[in-house]
């Protein structure tokens, strides 16, 4: 069965700078977008254009192929200039990684949140 996370990842900037960035990445943004399929979505706000990766209960390893290209895709784009955002939350209690880039100068919107919370509901 595997270790199984949840991961959640964002590259966002202004329409020029997506659009300039992912010309730039075509070949491995096709690659990526082929990878992750409807997990990898276009969002927008009324800041910047977002490109969101959403998956859950994910085998999220590093000599995965397809994990190997979302680094490299996120590297290429933190060294664009865009903003970047990065979280991963194991099946284990205290498992998690979180990181971003674009901070300086006030770029990251720290849009993502890792919360671990106990909710009690008793009228079930």
């Amino acid at each position: 069965m595997g270790y199984r996370s949840e991961v959640k990842s964002l590259i966002y900037g202004t329409a020029e700078e997506m659009k300039e960035f992912k010309m730039a990445c075509f070949d491995l943004y096709n690659q990526v977008r082929e990878d992750f399929g409807n997990d990898l979505t276009d969002e927008k706000n009324d800041k910047y254009e977002i490109l969101y990766l959403n998956l859950s209960y994910m085998k999220w390893y590093n000599e995965y192929e397809e994990v190997q290209r979302w680094d490299e895709f996120y590297q290429l784009a933190d060294e664009f200039g865009l903003a970047t955002e990065f979280c991963r939350v194991g099946e284990e209690m205290g498992d998690v990684e979180d990181y971003n880039s674009g901070n300086n100068g006030g770029r990251c919107e720290y849009y993502l949140e890792v919360v671990q919370r106990i909710d009690a509901h008793f009228n079930r």
